[in-house]
């Protein structure tokens, strides 16, 4: 049974590509959000308020008020779109099990981009690299991304011979694929990589790019999104 909600309560940070994947679905989706920025610059994520909403230091996180005067907190941004969609449902972003080839290559790209992009190059990690290690985080951000993208580029290559040419990761429909990718294609601009390199990823990218959606809720409206 749906819940009706008081208040959804969304915790982010501009720059932090899994907190752009929930603001652009709630765009998508018309999600009444009440927004909290973290500040990542002066470490607000590790301040002992946030750590009490969420343990992990990490964003996002959503705090939902039900009208029932329940209360709860959902973190990792899977989880939260897990949740969003199903009591948002339009528009859908994961095609419907009678379309199982379409629906495993969305999640497959989706977690491609959650599992194997975006943890090793996470601003933590990179800042362990280079106070810890004495390394070049940049440098390792950037190999992150270009092997990720180059994955995602054969799969979009295959997914085209095996279901057919679209607009967008999947088809000529939005779906969370194409959520996770565009943060992280923005992120990877900002240590250099230029999704040309990619024709395929980088014409889906320009096509999200129009949706006002991904505009608004990408990385903070950071500089342009592609060169």
């Amino acid at each position: 049974m749906a819940l009706n909600f008081r208040a959804l309560h969304l915790y982010t940070a501009p720059l932090s590509g899994c907190s752009a994947r929930i603001r652009i679905a709630s765009h998508l989706k018309s999600i009444p959000l009440t927004y909290h920025t973290i500040d990542i610059s002066k470490s607000e994520q590790s301040s002992s308020s946030y750590l009490a909403i969420n343990p992990n230091g990490r964003v996002p996180s959503l705090i939902v008020e039900a009208s029932s005067n329940e209360r709860f907190t959902i973190t990792q941004s899977p989880a939260i779109l897990d949740f969003l969609s199903g009591h948002f449902p339009e528009p859908p972003l994961l095609p419907g099990t009678e379309r199982p080839r379409e629906r495993a290559r969305v999640m497959e790209l989706a977690s491609l981009v959650a599992c194997d992009i975006q943890p090793p190059q996470n601003s933590s990690i990179r800042k362990k690299i280079t106070q810890d290690f004495s390394g070049d985080s940049e440098a390792w951000a950037r190999w992150v991304y270009e092997r990720g993208f180059s994955v995602y580029e054969t799969f979009l290559e295959t997914g085209r011979k095996e279901i057919g040419e679209g607009k967008y990761s999947v088809g000529d429909a939005i779906s969370l694929a194409d959520i996770f990718l565009v943060p992280a294609v923005q992120g990877g601009l900002r240590v250099g990589v230029n999704p040309v390199k990619w024709p395929i990823l980088n014409q889906v990218v320009r096509e999200c790019w129009k949706l006002e959606a991904f505009r608004k809720g990408g990385l903070g409206g950071h500089g342009k999104l592609l060169p």
